[in-house]
Parts: structure tokens; sequence; C-alpha cells
């Protein structure tokens, strides 16, 4: 996104060419069903299939990319959509409880992949990612149904926080189990996906829910990680002892603030319609609507 948007603005196309060929090379390796493993244990064969941690900007940046160029590149597009829908088959299932989750899997190639019930919060950028997609002339065929995947997922996104004591969702959800008892790690390092998610989808629906989820979020941010020098990270979010771990990321300003304020800010002048935000949610205008550098 960073360096398509630098070729524009700059006309030095080698910027853009160098992405290119990262796309045309991936496309030659394998895959299923527009998932691509994100790392390969040589000696089990086996590769990680997952949306979230190590994966989580390059399928984030397909549908960007197409948007950023005005929708042209029909293989950005296919790729995404087939990333979409290869996340369904083969990441999304249902909980007992009847909320949706987003696993991980191990694939060894063939149409065999093996389903993993691990949900990270990284995750819940997935809403904000369909709904990119859906409110085009290109999605609008499967649009319904995608969006309702959305929503379901920003509601579980929501449960991750609303049901601990602390009001703060944790770093993973494993076996499906939203109450946390069969997850082993469940620290909260001031992520901004969720929220992220939420405006997203504030956005394109304008239903006032997001921000009012927003809103208790920030809240409960308030409440338990403010500390004498900024905000730090909260080693378990089930519990209300208040064990700190002593560092607050960069992305946390840069993002989980950000979202936070513009879910609060339903004027923005950050339009979807004139910018495309990269992954660290800083806006960069839409190609028709970029200035070019002065020679």
């Amino acid at each position: 996104l960073e360096m398509r948007y630098l070729s524009f603005v700059t006309g030095d196309a080698s910027y853009r060419e160098k992405t290119d060929r990262f796309y045309d090379t991936l496309q030659q390796k394998p895959s299923i069903d527009g998932l691509w493993p994100t790392c390969w244990e040589k000696k089990a064969n086996v590769g990680k299939l997952n949306v979230g941690a190590d994966a989580d900007s390059f399928y984030e940046y397909l549908v960007k990319l197409w948007l950023q160029d005005g929708q042209a590149d029909d293989k950005l597009w296919k790729m995404y959509d087939d990333a979409v829908g290869g996340m369904e088959a083969h990441l999304v299932r249902k909980g007992s409880d009847g909320l949706t989750f987003i696993g991980q899997a191990k694939w060894s190639g063939g149409d065999r992949v093996e389903h993993v019930q691990e949900m990270e919060h990284l995750v819940c950028f997935v809403p904000g990612w369909i709904a990119l997609g859906a409110f085009t002339a290109k999605g609008n065929a499967t649009k319904e149904h995608r969006m309702n995947l959305a929503s379901s997922i920003a509601y579980t996104c929501w449960q991750m926080y609303e049901r601990q004591p602390t009001g703060i969702g944790p770093e993973r959800v494993k076996q499906m189990a939203i109450d946390l008892r069969a997850t082993d790690t469940k620290e909260y390092i001031l992520r901004p996906e969720a929220l992220e998610g939420w405006w997203y989808m504030a956005q394109y629906t304008g239903d006032p829910m997001y921000r009012e989820w927003g809103w208790k979020a920030f809240q409960s941010f308030e409440s338990w990680l403010r500390v004498e020098k900024g905000f730090a990270s909260l080693k378990d979010v089930s519990k209300t002892s208040r064990v700190y771990i002593d560092r607050m990321e960069s992305f946390w300003i840069a993002e989980t603030l950000k979202y936070a304020y513009l879910l609060q800010d339903p004027e923005t002048p950050i339009s979807l319609d004139r910018y495309v935000l990269n992954t660290e949610a800083h806006p960069l205008s839409k190609f028709q609507f970029a200035k070019k550098a002065a020679a």
C-alpha cells in the first residue's frame, strides 16, 4: 500500500514494481482456496493457515490495494475474494454458545485441512476487512451473506471484552470457550483490532451499537490500564488483581486510541470514500484524490 502510494505520488514506478513481483511470486506457491501457509514445518510437512499473527496485514492489504487504485486490479480482487471464501470454509466455526469464531488450521497439501480452535484478538480486524469488499459493485452479489458473517464476528469480539470482569478482551480464546477456561495466555497488550473492526462496521452500517461497544471498551481501558506514565498492558484480563506488563506498545497510540476516537466522531473527515487506512491506521488518499509530488 505504502510502496504503491510512493510510486503514484513520485512517478517512480520502481516501488510498485517490487510489490507486484511479490504478488506474482506468491501466486505460484501452494495454497488452498485463497489461503497461503504463513510458515511450514519441514519435518512434519505441515503448513499453518490463519488470518491472524504473521498473516493479517497480507490479507488486509489485498482489498485495500484494490480500493486504492480505483478497483482496477482484477487479480487483487480475486485474491481477496478467494481468501474471504477460504477463511469461511476452513477457519470459521460456530461455538456451542452460538458465537462465531475464527480459528487456525494445519495443511499438508491436498484437500485435507485440520482445524485448530484458537481465535486471536488480531483477527478482530476481519469484520472491517469483509465490509471493505462487500460495499462495492463486485462484492454486491455476496454482500448480505458476508455482512452477516462480519457482524457475527464483530459480536464475538465484543463478547471477548464484555464477558471478562475487566471488560477487556484477551490476546486469544482457545477451544471456543469465551470464559477463557481453556486459554492459558490471557493478557491484553493494548491491541487495536476489535476497535478497528467496530469502526469499519459503524462506518458502513451506521449502527450506533458499535460506537457504544467502543466507548465501553475505552472506559475499561481507563479503569484498568492507566498508570502514572501512560497505559500498561494487563497480565490477565480475567482477574481484577491489576498485574501489569511494563510495556506500552507503539500501536496503542497509532491505532487503538485512534480507532477509539474515530468511533466517537461520526463526522470525521477520514472518509472511506476518499482514504484507505494502512495497517497502522494512517490514512492514505486513494489515487484519484492523491496529490503528485512537485517536480
